[in-house]
């Protein structure tokens, strides 16, 4: 009986963090805010997973003493509910592959990367953190094999590079007022112009990085009504996160899962999902997985995409 005392008190103590926690996402959907105080609440609704398993606890803690807790175990539902919104998804083969891996700026060997494509191959991949050592050993293994690349390398975090099976045109680099930069092409896929968008904004670790990540989000979001668009890259960002939240963001879709891929360390289960491949309304999902480690602090993403539209 003291046993489960304890556990209906510990019960109290984690249900209201849990609770809020997984509310969270709600609050940022509907009133995202661009303030410190939005800033900070962003920051927390990142964590969904751990809410879950913290609201999880609770609830068995409970039980213990009061069976009615099991009531709250629908509530574990919530991260799957309140998530951004996803493509459709399509039971036919994909059209194109693509593929995302932040390579980390201080890595130079892109061995394990293209081990990784050769099990697992793609038909773009989207790499940001590119260094120039990084991109050299690219250029001294064919860039892999693919027979078109854009590379954009920095000795500095906002470097970007694309690897294309398919024809890349109108290749331009263009940067926010913070640094971050982003590579925008037309991609030429069986005669259909599709423009992609390979994109890195800044970690949003302050009020003024958090504001310039979502205006560029819903900045592509909104360009995205006009003609088909893949974004793809490290975003910075969510599932639950306002970057992708909200209704004036519904045109770019999420076909990568929410699956952990920052940091890299205990195959990425105890971090975050931020790198992601965003697809607008002509687009549905096929396939989604998460990659295994290529030396770098961040899992790849591989997603498959097939043609939605008319």
């Amino acid at each position: 009986m003291k046993r489960a005392r304890v556990a209906s008190r510990l019960a109290l103590w984690l249900s209201a963090p849990a609770l809020l926690g997984l509310l969270l996402p709600l609050q940022r959907a509907w009133m995202p805010g661009q303030g410190s105080i939005g800033w900070a609440l962003d920051l927390l609704a990142h964590w969904q997973p751990l809410y879950g398993a913290a609201w999880l606890v609770t609830c068995l803690l409970g039980a213990l003493r009061d069976r009615r807790w099991l009531l709250g175990l629908p509530l574990l539902a919530l991260p799957w509910l309140t998530a951004s919104p996803v493509a459709p998804r399509s039971q036919e083969s994909s059209d194109l592959v693509v593929a995302v891996a932040n390579v980390n700026i201080r890595q130079q060997d892109p061995a394990a990367l293209l081990d990784w494509l050769q099990r697992k191959p793609a038909n773009l991949v989207v790499l940001t953190e590119l260094s120039p050592d990084y991109a050299a050993a690219l250029a001294e293994r064919q860039y892999g094999g693919f027979a078109h690349y854009a590379l954009h390398p920095l000795a500095s975090p906002p470097g970007l590079g694309v690897l294309s099976d398919h024809p890349l045109h109108n290749v331009r680099v263009l940067p926010d007022g913070l640094g971050a930069l982003r590579m925008e092409a037309d991609l030429d896929i069986d005669g259909r112009t599709v423009h992609l968008i390979a994109a890195h904004p800044k970690p949003p670790m302050a009020t003024r990085k958090y504001r310039a990540r979502d205006g560029l989000l819903r900045e592509l979001a909104s360009a995205a009504t006009a003609r088909p668009t893949i974004v793809a890259g490290d975003l910075n960002a969510t599932p639950w996160s306002s970057a992708l939240l909200g209704s004036d963001l519904r045109s770019l879709r999420r076909v990568s899962g929410w699956a952990p891929t920052y940091p890299s360390e205990a195959g990425g289960w105890f971090g975050i999902g931020i790198d992601h491949v965003l697809v607008s309304s002509e687009f549905a999902g096929t396939d989604a997985q998460r990659g295994p480690d290529i030396g770098s602090d961040h899992l790849p993403v591989r997603v498959g995409v097939r043609w939605h539209g008319e």
